[in-house]
């Protein structure tokens, strides 16, 4: 879905009205309405994918009891006293993101065997679009593609490398699935996860570190998600980011593989994956393909 979640709002206690709008917009929501349980004997229509109800007690009203009846989008329940009691923000935060990605699902793209991600900094494009380029189509795995870059060129960079391969770049977007077959292109200005049912949350805010997009985050959240059906492929890049969070893949069953310095313009990156002691497979571009389509039929 490319347009935001649209939330209706339903509650009471107007002194609480600001909190939980403000919550709707934060989490990457729309406000399609904002009405009193009360109100809805003249309620007016409201196009919304989902309604957040907050009530201390149950609404006594026929109308609102027949309205929720005839509902057939999803509904989260809150009790207003919930704002008294720690992380209620954080609670209600992950069930609006989840509930985004729950309605994405529908219709439901083709889920990955595995999942991999592709990590790279200076001379990564060059390499990155060598690899796919290399790859036979249909291994339905999903690619989570971390690179190093200044904001503005990821839609450029998704260009390049959907060209001559089988497998298309798409930005990230909240709430939309993880597909087989396909890059899903992380950007530098705005931070994103994968969720355990493998849609996306995209934050507004931004990757903390010095590293845009930060990629031992991505790799620490796609291990932690996808276990052993997890990978890392470090291609060329400055530095060494990314390298703190093989551990924790290997450690969940995931696979790392690097480009062999020989072949890259810059080789930090990869040499310092391999300094970790996590890295089983060390090849160019085009022998990384070949070695993970291999892995796949060999599994598969």
């Amino acid at each position: 879905m490319s347009e935001l979640l649209r939330v209706g709002l339903m509650l009471e206690d107007a002194a609480q009205i600001s909190h939980y709008q403000a919550l709707i917009t934060q989490n990457g929501c729309c406000l399609a309405a904002t009405v009193s349980g009360q109100q809805m004997g003249s309620l007016p229509e409201v196009e919304a994918d989902a309604w957040l109800i907050v009530a201390d007690t149950a609404i006594e009203n026929d109308a609102f009891s027949q309205w929720l009846a005839d509902l057939d989008v999803p509904v989260i329940f809150e009790e207003g006293a919930a704002q008294s009691r720690d992380g209620w923000q954080r609670r209600l935060s992950i069930k609006l993101q989840q509930l985004a990605g729950v309605i994405n699902l529908g219709p439901q793209p083709l889920k990955p065997k595995e999942v991999w991600v592709l990590a790279a900094s200076t001379g990564g494009p060059a390499a990155v679009k060598a690899f796919l380029q290399a790859l036979p189509e249909g291994l339905d795995i999903a690619f989570v593609y971390a690179q190093h870059i200044n904001g503005g060129f990821d839609v450029t960079l998704a260009q390049v490398i959907s060209k001559g391969s089988a497998y298309p770049a798409v930005l990230a977007a909240h709430g939309s699935p993880l597909a087989a077959n396909s890059v899903l292109i992380v950007r530098p200005d705005q931070r994103a996860e994968v969720q355990t049912n493998g849609t996306l949350v995209v934050h507004n805010d931004a990757w903390p570190g010095p590293y845009q997009p930060a990629i031992n985050q991505v790799i620490a959240n796609v291990a932690s998600v996808y276990g052993e059906r997890s990978g890392a492929i470090v291609f060329s890049g400055m530095g060494n980011d990314g390298s703190a969070a093989l551990k924790l893949m290997k450690q969940q069953g995931g696979k790392i593989w690097a480009q062999e310095a020989n072949s890259c313009t810059v080789s930090s990156m990869p040499d310092e994956a391999v300094a970790t002691g996590t890295v089983t497979y060390v090849g160019d571009p085009q022998a990384i393909a070949v070695e993970l389509a291999a892995h796949i039929a060999a599994k598969y």
